[in-house]
């Protein structure tokens, strides 16, 4: 009985130890993780700035209804505080507001060389959170990162500035003019616009003759045999 209650007071105390053990190497890897993320945030935190010019005053007056890229610049421009997961959340909120400036792009700078921009820093930014994510979080890459969707917000403003550029060159002498009357006329009246002509089929004719003109034909002598007598 004795030797009974020995063994299962040595268990128990194993065990006990056991669970002591794997509980300070718990607190010891949560510790490290706090740490860890700590001097993450830190790095984060001293280069988190998305340092782009700001607009002309010509774009300005383009997009002032442009709500949507308000809310992205908005978003760009605050610097979240606190933990990493603050820093998570802001990636995940500028995926949602560039994808909300790429589906209400206005007319005048709805261009290709425009969607094309707007792709790549979408791309940016979604690798940016990616790397937000991890377990570890990758500083190298995030820091790289943030300089890229800095360099692409600020050509993507460049090239609205081409835009309103290139539509303010003066055009050639009477080409505006004539566009503009060309334009009026077909809004007028619709019925004037030229329709593209069809052609209609010719008809079939007579083959052009071959023959020889008639020149002095010679009739032809046959020489008739004569009967014998």
């Amino acid at each position: 009985m004795k030797y009974i209650l020995f063994i299962i007071t040595t268990f128990l105390s194993f065990t006990l130890l056991s669970c002591q053990d794997d509980e300070k190497q718990q607190l010891a890897e949560t510790r490290k993780a706090e740490q860890r993320n700590d001097s993450i945030v830190k790095v984060v935190s001293s280069n988190w700035h998305f340092n782009v010019p700001p607009l002309t005053e010509k774009v300005k007056e383009r997009i002032a209804g442009w709500n949507e890229w308000e809310r992205f610049s908005n978003e760009l421009s605050q610097k979240p505080t606190g933990t990493l997961t603050a820093y998570k959340q802001k990636a995940e909120n500028l995926i949602n507001k560039v994808a909300e400036v790429k589906t209400s792009i206005p007319p005048f700078f709805d261009k290709p060389q425009v969607r094309g921009r707007l792709t790549v820093l979408d791309t940016k930014i979604k690798s940016l959170y990616t790397y937000m994510v991890l377990d570890v979080v990758q500083c190298d890459k995030v820091l790289l990162l943030i300089a890229e969707i800095t360099e692409e917000t600020t050509a993507l403003q460049k090239q609205f500035d081409e835009i309103i550029r290139l539509s303010e060159i003066p055009k050639e002498i009477g080409e505006e003019q004539m566009l503009r009357a060309r334009d009026t006329t077909r809004m007028a009246n619709p019925d004037n616009i030229p329709k593209p002509s069809i052609a209609t089929p010719v008809k079939d004719t007579l083959p052009t003759s071959t023959d020889v003109p008639n020149r002095q034909r010679r009739p032809f002598k046959t020489n008739k045999l004569k009967s014998e007598n």
